[in-house]
């Protein structure tokens, strides 16, 4: 009987990891959010190092946050889910399972609440107003998803500008430094609309089963035509600049290099395979997440360790967390940079023969 309940337990670990679909939020979210640290810990001309214990304490706390938005989101989107003839996780689950992940994660989640509370009022304040918009997006009667507008910017202020205001207050709180107000307000309007365009993404990729199913997004009561042209010609302009801002509060080059970088990366990929880069296309990937989840982190850390040698072991840490969404970038960045140095070099012989 022992055994067969110690071998349980892992069955239970991988269950919940399934249903909480943490391979298509790991590196989407989390890696961002850890690059704004790093970035905020720049700007604040401090070591990240001395802070790890705190930054894994972030990094728990917001994963059981995003544990608790997969398992309600999947929970309140079963009858649609199945109109719309769209797999669904949660779908033969018992009802003891769901509650007992949701309650857990709840509990979790407040006496986090409680101890960010402690630090500061501002922090708890956003780290449970990333719990309530997410919440008034999923969960009937409010069910903000079937409201158009209002759906997107609880998506949006959930998933991003919540837990990106609240990286940015915890370094303030734990490393007992100021940082601008512009760098606030610029991070704030990056997540904002980053997250706005990536919402819009979700729901243009699901349109036909959201159709099908009746559920009334933005997409499927305004038209997809207008929709893209709200996050092409609104909320990407407001992400650029936004990000603008902020490199430029940093006051560094290396993220600007990279970005560059990132940018030619984009190039090889059109001239190679025309893999042309969008803004806002359904099933397709989108500009920037790349450069949010691979170049936006790893320029400040490199930074950081330039300046502060022990945060070497924080870089260490962060390619040991995300390295298998990192690899194939990087992979691709060194295929790059060799297929140019053999056409340079090719180009060279020839002028000097």
């Amino acid at each position: 009987m022992m055994q067969l309940q110690e071998k349980s337990v892992p069955r239970q670990r991988q269950s919940v990891v399934a249903v909480a679909r943490a391979d298509e939020w790991w590196a989407y979210k989390f890696s961002p959010l850890l690059a704004t640290f790093y970035a905020s810990a720049c700007v604040a001309g401090v070591a990240i190092w001395p802070l790890l214990g705190h930054l894994l304490l972030l990094l728990l706390a917001l994963t059981i946050g995003a544990i608790y938005v997969s398992l309600l989101n999947d929970w309140t989107d079963r009858a649609d889910d199945l109109a719309g003839g769209k797999h669904n996780r949660l779908a033969g689950r018992s009802a003891l399972f769901i509650r007992l992940v949701l309650f857990g994660c709840i509990g979790i989640g407040v006496l986090f609440g409680w101890y960010f509370w402690q630090l500061s009022k501002l922090s708890s304040l956003l780290y449970l107003g990333a719990w309530l918009a997410y919440t008034l997006y999923s969960l009937p009667p409010v069910r903000l998803k079937t409201k158009g507008l209002a759906g997107v910017l609880a998506d949006a202020s959930g998933a991003h500008l919540f837990p990106q205001l609240l990286t940015v207050s915890l370094l303030h709180d734990w490393a007992a430094r100021p940082l601008p107000g512009l760098w606030w307000l610029a991070v704030g309007a990056w997540a904002l609309a980053c997250g706005f365009r990536n919402i819009l993404w979700h729901q243009l990729t699901d349109v036909v089963a959201d159709e099908q199913a009746g559920v009334a997004t933005l997409v499927t009561v305004r038209g997809a035509g207008i929709v893209k042209k709200l996050g092409e010609r609104g909320a990407f302009p407001i992400e650029i600049g936004a990000l603008g801002l902020m490199l430029w509060v940093s006051g560094q080059g290396l993220p600007l290099v990279l970005l560059a970088l990132y940018g030619a990366l984009e190039l090889f990929r059109f001239r190679l395979w025309n893999i042309r880069p969008v803004v806002l296309e359904p099933h397709r990937r989108i500009i920037l997440n790349e450069f949010y989840e691979v170049f936006y982190p790893l320029s400040f850390l490199l930074l950081q360790c330039w300046r502060f040698p022990t945060d070497g072991l924080v870089l260490g840490l962060h390619l040991l967390l995300f390295w298998r969404h990192l690899w194939p970038t990087l992979r691709e960045v060194g295929w790059a940079v060799l297929l140019m140095g053999r056409k340079t070099g090719k180009v060279l012989r020839q002028a000097v023969g």
